[in-house]
């Protein structure tokens, strides 16, 4: 068992040589931090370690070993994105104001990780405040693509996918306002769950359930090489904390339980703003061509609803002239925002007449356009769709703040209509572009059945072999 194969291996195996000594948690722990040492100066990914404090927790397992070996997530190495706050390690949320910030206390979702086990090698880069396409702020600078070092690794959660894929973290945790889960997730080519909205609390995250109309949008889950990764994470994270008020769900259901010869399945590859380019559109075929013989039917969808959600995703986030990113820069103590978050201002500032009428009658479009999206699911159990248009963006391809004029947001119908409903949505490499770069797609299903959106990517990730290593990083 060598260094290149045991940091490749799915979170099960993981646990299997763990448990049965094949590995000591110390030794594995060692293994991980070798790898950010050696790959991290390239990819800016891990911007706070706590390697010391991991190499401490991990001899604590070894020589407790029977107190602490039936833990779900025992002596799991992982990082955590930078904008949940962490115990006595620097949390800074992306900010400048936050840059020596030290919290007291956990969030709920680091707390949760810690006390099953896992055990946290440091924090990973994100835009400030979680809002950005792309990986890149004031405190830390920009986190390149393992693939392609030119490349982003898309954003929020793009340190997150980017050292997960390079193989220095077994999991991290993303967060999902417009795609910040999604998104990085088909840039680095690893897995991704945006689980149903109300699922996993916000407590102790940048975007929590206080932050207005942005509290709507915003969801929480686990990103990994693998699908089967997935599925013990979020059930780790979710559930009540008695803080977060949104939080009504607990576990996911068993994708093992899903019958898959009566589902009907929906796909499409445009939107009337936007279309995919012709790789994008192979590796959609691809995959209907895969399901079609397991399923009960597999048919393009109209794509009319799901194109309205963009502009309502839109009118949420600014309707209150972003003061909640205003309210977190003060609380910050941030003088100088990112330039993105100056533009996102600038947005917003189109907004500055509206009036609670207004207000009220968002509330209503929000609710409508929630039921009306639902009529998907009276003819089809999933939708497929892409994540993107296209693979392989250049650093400032996505977000360009010059003329406000954001890929990522003119055309992302593709995104941000599902934060708007809340439903939840896997992400997984389903194929490669001419490029050679990873192209995911989103499976998408109705409220609570996130177990049937992991069972279609089990299947597809075993019949198109999922998550690839960057060949330059792994070796």
């Amino acid at each position: 068992m060598s260094i290149k194969e045991i940091i490749t291996y799915p979170l099960q195996d993981l646990l299997k040589v763990l448990r049965n000594k094949t590995i000591s948690v110390e030794e594995l722990t060692d293994i991980h931090i070798t790898q950010i040492t050696k790959i991290n100066s390239s990819l800016n990914a891990v911007v706070q370690n706590s390697f010391d404090s991991a190499i401490k927790t991990a001899k604590k397992m070894d020589q407790n070993f029977d107190k602490y070996k039936n833990l779900p997530l025992f002596g799991i190495p992982f990082t955590l994105k930078d904008s949940f706050d962490t115990k006595n390690i620097i949390s800074t949320w992306g900010t400048g104001g936050r840059k020596n910030h030290i919290p007291k206390e956990n969030s709920t979702v680091a707390q949760r990780l810690i006390d099953a086990g896992a055990i946290l090698l440091g924090k990973t880069n994100t835009p400030e405040f979680t809002m950005g396409g792309e990986t890149d702020n004031v405190v830390y600078g920009k986190t390149n693509n393992p693939y392609n070092l030119e490349l982003t690794p898309g954003g929020s959660s793009g340190g997150a996918a980017a050292i997960i894929a390079a193989c220095g973290s077994v999991f991290d945790i993303g967060t999902d306002t417009g795609g910040s889960i999604r998104m990085p997730a088909h840039h680095c080519g690893i897995a991704g769950l945006k689980p149903t909205f109300g699922r996993v609390p916000r407590t102790g995250h940048a975007i929590s359930f206080d932050a207005g109309p942005s509290d709507l949008l915003t969801s929480i889950g686990p990103l990994a090489r693998f699908v089967d990764d997935l599925i013990p994470l979020i059930n780790v994270i979710s559930g009540f904390d008695n803080i977060d008020p949104t939080v009504l769900l607990n576990d996911i259901n068993n994708p093992d339980d899903v019958t898959l010869d009566k589902l009907n399945i929906g796909y499409y590859h445009s939107t009337k703003s936007i279309s995919s380019d012709t790789d994008t559109i192979k590796v959609i075929k691809d995959v209907c061509k895969i399901l079609d013989s397991k399923v009960n039917s597999i048919k393009e969808i109209n794509t009319e609803i799901i194109n309205e959600g963009d502009t309502i995703a839109g009118n949420i986030a600014n309707y209150d002239k972003r003061n909640y990113l205003k309210q977190l820069l003060e609380k910050s103590n941030t003088k100088t925002p990112h330039k993105w978050t100056e533009a996102r201002f600038n947005i917003a500032s189109e907004y500055e007449n509206k009036s609670a009428v207004d207000m009220s009658e968002l509330i209503q479009e929000l609710n409508n356009y929630q039921s009306k999206s639902l009529s998907y699911f009276n003819d089809y159990d999933v939708l497929i769709a892409p994540v993107l248009h296209k693979a392989g963006f250049r650093h400032n391809e996505i977000m360009d703040a010059r003329e406000n004029d954001w890929n990522y947001v003119t055309k992302g119908t593709f995104l941000r209509a599902y934060n708007v409903t809340g439903w939840p949505i896997l992400t997984l490499r389903c194929g490669t572009s001419s490029k050679g770069y990873p192209i995911g797609l989103q499976i998408i299903c109705a409220p609570t059945n996130d177990h049937v959106a992991l069972k279609i990517g089990k299947i597809l990730e075993k019949e198109l072999g999922g998550w690839i290593p960057p060949k330059d990083l792994i070796n």
